[in-house]
């Protein structure tokens, strides 16, 4: 009769394996089924991790360890006893009764590894979920900053278009303030010219005048020159 696989079998580790060395067997088990649970979902890729978990709870745990090897060994005793001459009646009932708990300790094993396949398939359904929904949640973020974006960049140019306009305006006003002072200077420069037009007009027309009048005075003078010539002769 062959044994059934006991916790070390599925370790790879021997019985009297150290507490490292079952560490060690188990974190290289754990990564080779995670890898293939990850690239093709084997459902018994999952029920292997369970068991690989089940059986490190145990073999890592000293008391519970020691309470496993007492069992093993109390199976292997059976089985022997299978294997020989047959036994007192007594021990039969021992060994029915053992093959019962273990039979039944056994079919607990299988509904809890279902059990945890069961969670094992809600939790990375969970975590597909919650992937797609950080992946959601990406993005909107990303469409938020991407409108957060848009808008300044729309803020930019409404602003350089207020910045162009404010600007063309200040211009055109210098220039129409130059312009202003220009026709200032332009009317200031017709009326000084008139003023001094007017002035010159103003000083021939002085000069005129005292030419006449002295013409008229040198007249009198000569005609009051030959009446007095002529009071003379007579």
């Amino acid at each position: 009769m062959t044994m059934q696989k006991s916790l070390y079998d599925l370790l790879e580790v021997s019985a009297t394996a150290s507490p490292e060395s079952i560490a060690v067997s188990y974190r290289r088990l754990h990564a080779k089924f995670a890898e293939l649970q990850g690239s093709s979902d084997d459902e018994d890729a999952t029920n292997q991790l369970i068991a690989l978990r089940e059986a490190y709870s145990t073999l890592s745990n000293p008391e519970r360890r020691a309470a496993y090897d007492e069992k093993l060994a109390a199976r292997a005793t059976a089985e022997r006893g299978q294997e020989g001459e047959p036994r007192s009646y007594a021990r039969l009932l021992v060994l029915l009764a053992l093959i019962g708990a273990c039979g039944f300790g056994y079919t607990r094993y299988q509904a809890n590894l279902a059990q945890q396949a069961a969670l094992e398939r809600e939790k990375a359904a969970a975590e597909v979920r919650l992937a797609e929904i950080e992946a959601q949640r990406e993005r909107e973020r990303l469409a938020r900053e991407s409108y957060a974006a848009r808008q300044a960049e729309n803020q930019r140019e409404q602003e350089e278009r207020r910045a162009r306009y404010e600007r063309e305006r200040d211009q055109e006003y210098g220039r129409q303030i130059s312009r202003d002072l220009q026709r200032q200077e332009a009317a200031a420069q017709y009326e000084k010219q008139r003023e001094e037009q007017r002035k010159l007009r103003e000083d021939q027309q002085r000069q005129s005048d005292a030419e006449r009048r002295l013409a008229q005075d040198k007249a009198t003078l000569r005609r009051m020159e030959a009446e007095n010539n002529a009071r003379r002769y007579y």
